[in-house]
């Protein structure tokens, strides 16, 4: 039963805060309006400017960051003098936050959650930015601290421990993950940040019928979701390709994730890099790419967040549209990102991965393999989880295998192999035919060979 029809059942009235703070935890598509009701029935909250300044934040789109900025601003001007230590670390990470600090904001963020262990809203929204700054270690330590510190019987409970199941999956800890993300589930039934969790044990376990029925037997929570939904869908739809169900995973794109033609960076990343997948496969997906490249090309100048600029350069290549994704690929090797937060992202992973596909897409695999490679060990600075960011390793691999480089393709297959217990389509393919075409009788063997199969019979 949700907080809120406990205190309704209790003949009182929930709070515009708790509403807020329940729907952004459940990823509900009723979050913007519930927020703009909160500030419309309370205009001189502080926190609610300051919730809505980073929740703009958290979109990554260039137009609303002097909106974001304003909020905060405004937040900052309504805060008493004699605030407690939480409520105005909270308002300052609102203002580090639109102003592009997004790892002061972080800190902000957990002053506040220390100053009142039971601010699930701040806890979510440390672990949102964490998340997009591929801060790993810290995910899993910030949760564990705040779920040590909340009430045991705290309504918010379920929602962190998806929190915790998640982060306990992007640290490789699958068996734990799967058990807490279960756990999350059951005690809170629309929390499908926990559920997501799940599936990304299955998917980095390489259990794709486990997956499914996970999935397929949830759907009542996705219809409550907010576009999130969609990459549950878009989790289902890698699950089917793992199976070579082509058919189920196109009807999937057109008509669960990219049913709405969104420019939102999280439903573009969805799209592109599941259309990169399929053509990888050889799979021909017709003309899908040219709405994603349409929404992409009005992003060039962008350059809030990395991981979207580099989904953006996915579509752009998808669609042939070369001139465009070059001008973003140079901007990536050299502008300044909107955000301070993502200039490291830039430096250690974004110019190289952006040469790199510009290179794969041309042909150029060596060189292709040149720049993703030394790419690799900083991908996680991108933010995003692993599952995502995986589009970038299978294209690394193909760079090798395609330049000759089978060593190099061999030990990367076969770790993806075993890390996911054996159970992955894409490397246990690709291993099989370079076992085969090591097989191949090679220089003068391969012509003795074929001079004695050519004798005639006697």
């Amino acid at each position: 039963m949700s907080a809120i029809r406990q205190i309704e059942l209790r003949g009182e009235s929930p709070s515009r805060e708790r509403a807020v703070t329940e729907a952004f935890l459940a990823h509900g598509r009723e979050t913007p309006v519930l927020l703009q009701q909160w500030l419309d029935a309370e205009p001189c909250s502080p926190r609610a400017h300051a919730t809505k300044a980073m929740m703009l934040t958290l979109l990554a789109r260039c137009e609303l960051r002097a909106a974001a900025q304003e909020l905060s601003a405004r937040a900052v001007d309504l805060l008493p003098p004699c605030s407690k230590v939480g409520a105005r670390a909270f308002v300052e990470a609102a203002s580090a936050a639109a102003h592009g600090a997004w790892w002061a904001a972080i800190d902000q963020l957990e002053a506040a959650i220390r100053d009142n262990p039971e601010d699930t809203l701040a806890i979510k929204l440390s672990h949102a930015f964490r998340f997009m700054l591929g801060d790993k270690a810290g995910l899993l330590r910030s949760i564990r601290q705040a779920l040590a510190a909340l009430p045991a019987d705290h309504p918010d409970t379920g929602f962190m421990l998806g929190c915790h199941a998640f982060a306990l999956e992007e640290n490789g800890q699958y068996a734990m993950a799967e058990r807490v993300g279960r756990q999350a589930v059951a005690m809170e039934a629309r929390d499908a940040w926990g559920l997501h969790a799940v599936s990304h044990v299955h998917e980095m376990t390489g259990r794709v019928e486990d997956g499914i029925r996970w999935i397929e037997g949830r759907g009542h929570v996705f219809g409550a979701c907010n576009n999130f939904g969609g990459h549950l869908f878009w989790h289902l739809a890698l699950f089917k390709l793992e199976k070579g169900q082509v058919g189920d995973v196109l009807a999937l794109y057109d008509e669960k994730i990219r049913s709405e033609k969104t420019d939102d960076f999280r439903d573009i990343a969805n799209a592109a890099s599941l259309l990169s997948r399929l053509g990888l496969e050889g799979i021909d997906v017709g003309t899908r790419w040219e709405e994603l490249a349409d929404k992409a090309e009005a992003r060039l100048e962008d350059r809030s967040l990395v991981f979207a600029d580099l989904h953006y350069l996915l579509a752009l290549l998808g669609a042939g549209r070369q001139q465009a994704a070059a001008r973003l690929a140079e901007s990536l090797a050299g502008a300044v990102p909107a955000h301070a937060s993502q200039g490291l992202a830039a430096r250690r992973a974004g110019r190289l991965v952006a040469r790199g596909l510009m290179a794969f897409q041309n042909g150029r695999t060596g060189e292709a393999l040149e720049h993703l490679l030394p790419a690799r060990a900083s991908l996680v600075l991108i933010g995003g989880s692993d599952a995502q960011r995986d589009v970038f390793e299978q294209m690394l691999i193909e760079s090798a295998l395609r330049s000759g480089e089978s060593r190099l393709a061999r030990s990367i297959l076969s770790r993806r192999l075993a890390e996911r217990g054996g159970r992955n389509r894409f490397a246990s393919e690709r291993l099989q035919q370079l076992l085969q075409a090591e097989a191949r009788p090679r220089g003068i063997l391969a012509v003795a060979a074929a001079l004695a199969f050519a004798q005639p019979a006697h």
